[in-house]
Parts: structure tokens; sequence; C-alpha cells
């Protein structure tokens, strides 16, 4: 099914083209003013070739259009053309495009087989506030390329692996170093049951990490502990796998409270194998050199404005870097799991690492066909100073801490703690995705709570009460329309219900869930400012009637979709 802005274009093209002026490339955007719902501005570069003011040629066109989508088309100085669309046509149009929108949206995208790399847990530490958006706009993203026909995958990617682990492992060997886990003699089953809660680790990495800064011999002896799991030893690996177990329990728990779910939970401990193999093509095949005993890749482009460093694949004391664990686990996507295009969805001050990894990748001879590879890169979340959340000695924020203040500010609106919570939950997902992904912002949970303006209670609220409109006047009932009368409808409102699908492909496009935030708001906005002068329920004129519920059964359905791709969970009632 075609924009009305295509067809419109055509028809301006094609009565052009009859008046001689075979060249005309018309863009139809939608007007500002209150004077029209479209405008073209084509006249203009019209007017050089022909020798004509831009003016008289739009009046020419614009007097001979005989068009079947509008009903009034105008010239305007100096040379644009005004077009306002017909009712009779734009019930129509609504209609259908309500019935098939989403196979369209899906017909108009390029498809690609998608992994989005995002959440970047790590085990045994908890989320921070750092953690909150790349779960939210990952999430949104793989909801959108799924929407638009990707076959889509959601990757943790947890940080499982090297020295983190290492220091986790050497705090609960100095705390407990009865246990069997370190007994080098000892041939049974380990135990079942973790020797550890997800409260202790909470305790353990962040104990053990300031052991290590005032401690060299502490810190040699996690350097020994993490060669030792590294290398396979019994006990140690077994350890691992319970920390990771503990962790992965809690982080789910967290993830679901967000509405955010992953396909898989990989992590860096999966690409062991496949790093091996990165490290030897490159040096098999003379792509890698040493220098200062480390071993690199050179990455640097003619015209590189900045220093490039070179790709680090192993450290000069024989660690592999997350680095090379990072294009081994690219390696396994594209290769095994057959990825078309991998979606990172990372904090900005990563770049750097992912330019390097991406050159790596498309550089030298990795894979046969080489993949579309997008960074989706994110600002910080700020305090009310302006800096990012940080707690009073200092550290992050804990993703935790930053949910109950928000929570707190919900409940001066509602005394149901339920409802409250979980319109904390969507203005904190809101406010997080309504801003330029690149862009940092300021969290407040006062202003984001709030009812009124660009927020996610606002908008929930404005569903809810659709919601009851339809359920006051329908009940039970499914509302069943084959045609309506747009002339009792708010005709800004239909027109941007059909801007639906380009909100979305635009979104996925550039990777930009604001742009989705922008929609839901002035679908929202238009119907409320409406709302309060009209009382569907009371209505005795039944075209006039239907028109409006149908009206309204749209926004429930659109905006209810819309929130669904921000992975917003919305209410019945509020």
């Amino acid at each position: 099914m075609k924009y009305i802005e295509e067809l419109l274009e055509e028809e301006l093209k094609s009565t052009a083209s009859v008046l001689g002026y075979t060249d005309a490339n018309f863009a139809v955007t939608t007007c500002t003013l209150p004077i029209a719902d479209y405008q073209t501005s084509g006249c203009m570069s019209l007017a050089k070739t022909y020798h004509k003011s831009p003016f008289d040629i739009a009046s020419e066109i614009a007097s001979n259009m005989k068009s079947i989508v509008a009903d009034k088309v105008e010239a305007c100085r100096p040379g644009y053309i005004n077009i306002t669309i017909s009712h009779e046509f734009l019930s129509k149009y609504l209609v259908e495009f309500m019935e098939n929108y989403e196979n369209d949206t899906k017909s108009r995208a390029t498809h690609y087989k998608t992994i989005i790399d995002y959440g970047g847990a790590n085990v045994a530490k908890p989320l921070h506030v750092g953690h909150l958006r790349t779960a939210n706009i990952g999430e949104s993203l793989k909801r959108i390329c799924r929407f638009v026909g990707c076959e889509t995958i959601g990757d943790v990617h947890l940080g499982d692996w090297g020295l983190q682990m290492g220091l986790v492992i050497t705090e609960i060997k100095h705390n407990h170093p009865d246990l069997v886990y370190f007994d080098d003699n000892f041939a049974g089953k380990y135990p079942k049951e973790p020797p550890i809660t997800i409260d202790d680790l909470n305790t353990l990495y962040p104990t053990a990490r300031e052991k290590s800064k005032d401690d060299e011999n502490y810190l040699n002896e996690a350097k020994q502990a993490t060669y030792y799991l590294q290398q396979g030893k019994r006990g140690y690996v077994a350890l691992w796998k319970q920390i990771v177990d503990v962790s992965k329990k809690d982080l789910k728990k967290n993830y679901d409270m967000l509405n955010v779910d992953f396909d898989l939970w990989l992590g860096e401990s999966d690409a062991q194998s496949d790093s091996e193999k990165m490290v030897k093509f490159f040096v098999d095949n003379g792509y890698a050199k040493k220098s200062e005993g480390a071993l690199i890749v050179d990455i640097k482009h003619d015209d590189d404005k900045k220093e490039m460093p070179p790709f680090m694949l192993v450290k000069s004391d024989g660690a592999i870097l997350y680095s090379t664990t990072d294009l081994a686990t690219l390696y396994d996507r594209v290769t095994r799991q057959k990825a078309e295009r991998v979606i990172y969805v990372v904090d900005n001050r990563q770049e750097l690492h992912f330019t390097q990894l991406f050159r790596v990748c498309n550089d030298y001879p990795v894979f046969e066909k080489k993949p579309k590879l997008d960074f989706a890169g994110f600002g910080t979340i700020n305090g009310k100073d302006g800096k990012p959340y940080k707690t009073r000695d200092g550290k992050a924020m804990s993703l935790e801490i930053l949910i109950n203040a928000v929570k707190e500010s919900a409940r001066k609106h509602t005394d149901d703690t339920n409802i409250a919570d979980s319109v904390a939950i969507s203005a904190l997902k809101f406010a997080d995705l309504s801003i330029l992904r690149t862009k940092d912002y300021i969290c407040d949970p006062d202003k984001i709570c709030a009812f009124d303006g660009k927020t996610g209670p606002y908008l929930l609220y404005s569903l809810t009460r659709a919601k009851s409109i339809l359920r006051k006047v329908l009940g039970e009932n499914n509302l069943v329309v084959n045609d309506f009368d747009s002339s009792y409808c708010n005709k800004d409102l239909l027109l941007a219900f059909t801007q639906f699908e380009k909100a979305i492909l635009e979104a996925y496009d550039t990777l930009s869930p604001n742009i989705l935030c922008d929609y839901a708001y002035k679908i929202a906005n238009i119907f409320n400012s409406n709302y309060s002068k009209t009382n569907i329920s009371k209505e005795e004129n039944k075209a006039k009637q239907t028109a409006l519920l149908y009206e309204t059964s749209c926004l429930v359905l659109l905006l209810e979709k819309t929130l669904n791709l921000l992975a917003i969970k919305t209410l019945d009632k509020m």
C-alpha cells in the first residue's frame, strides 16, 4: 500500500507531465501550517528550466490536477502547492491502512538475520545505572527488527571470564579455604548447591577488587586463580559454573522487571576456543606482528585524521583480551549462527574499541561474506547535577537504587502500590528511550513520573482512558467497521495514524527508538486535545459515534503497539 505522499507525488508528476513539465520531481511533505494537510515545493526547481515564475507553474499544475486523493489543491507564493485531503479518500484509505500496515511495513524494510548484542551484564556484579540504557535500547531495537520482518536474536553477552572471576574465586577461598573446590585431591562429585548466595556475590567482588589494589600478593593470587580457571582446573571450573548460575538467576529476575529478555545467555567464556582460532588465523597468514611482546594487528587507514591504535590480540604476558573474545564471538555469530547483521548496543565510550573490531573484520578476510556491523552507542544517565549517577563514595550507582527512587516518586500519585510500581518502570523506560540514543540526559524521578507532558505515565493514562471509552460503549462487543465518515473525526489524528509505518522504518533504519517515543506522544496528545470536547457514549448520531469509536480504537491499537515495541508494559486501568 502506497503512502499518501507517494500517491500525491504521482498525481503531481502526471499532471506536470501532461502540461509539458517532463522532468518534474515533487517531494510531498506534511504542511506545518494549519492551511493544508500536505505541501510541495517542487515547482521551485522547474522555474529556471522553463523560464517561468515558480508561482505561475504551481498555479498551472494546481488548477489542472484531477485528484482522487485531494479535494483542494492550491498554489501559494512563492511557488508552493498546498494540498488538502478529501474525507472520502481518507475514510477508505485509513481502514485499508489499518488492515495492512504490518505486512506493508515488512515489505518496505531491508531484511537481515540479525544478532543484537546488548545487556552487557557481568557475572558476580549487580546491575548498575549504566546497564539500564543498553537493556532498554537493545530490547526495543530487537522488537523493531522483528516487527519489520528480520529474524532477530538478542544476546546478553555476559562478562563471565577473566580476572574478575579470579578475584571472586580467590575471595571465596580466603573466606572458606576448606571447600572441596580447593582440594586438589578431591575426586568425587561437587555439591549441587552453590556455596554462596547472590547477597554473598554482591559483596565478594567489591571486596576482592579493593584488596587487589593494595595487596600485590592478593592480586597475584587472583591472577593465578584466573589462570587455573582458564586452564580448566576441575575445582575452579565447578565453582565458576555455580557462581555463573547464581548470578544469572538474579540477573534474569532484574531484566524481567524491566520487561527485557534475551534469547542467548552466552558469555566471554563461550568464545575461548574461537579466540585461539582467531589468533592462529592472524599469525599463520602473517597479518599479526609482535610489538613490545604483545601480538597486534595494524588497522590504520591512509585517510585517518586521528591516530588509530592497533588491534591487540594477545598481551605481552600471553593473556587474551576482551578485544580478542569479541572478535571470536563475532566469528561464531557469523559463521555458525549465520548472522548477516550484528548490532552492538553499548556506551559511546566504547566506540574506539568497536571501530577497531569492525576494521579487523572488514580489512582482513575473516569472513567469506562480510556482515553488516553497527555500533549503536548511547550517552550516560546523569543525576540532577548533570553528572553521571554515582553513589556518595564515587562508585556507579546500582540500578536497584535508581528504580526504587522512581517507584517512590510514582507512589505519590496513587495508593495502589502495584500500579505505582508498574507506572514507575514504564516512566523510567520511556524517559530513557525518548532521548536521542547518543545523548546524555538527566533522570529526575519526580519529572519522569509526572502525568502531564511527554512522559510514560501520560501515555499510559492516555491509553487506559481510550480503552475505558471503548469498554463503556461497546462492552464485550467488537467494533466492526468497513467504512466510516472521517469528517466526524480529528483529521490531524487520522493522518498521524498513517505515519506509523514511516516512524517504524525510520526507527529501524537509524536504530533510534526515540522516534517511536515521539510518535506515541504525538498521537496521544492529539487524541487528548479533543477528548474533553466529545462525549462518545452519549452521542446520538450513530454515524458520528461509529466514526469516533473507530478513531479511538485506532489510537488504542497503534499506541499499544508502539509502547510494546518500546518494551513498555501497558495497563488496562489506572
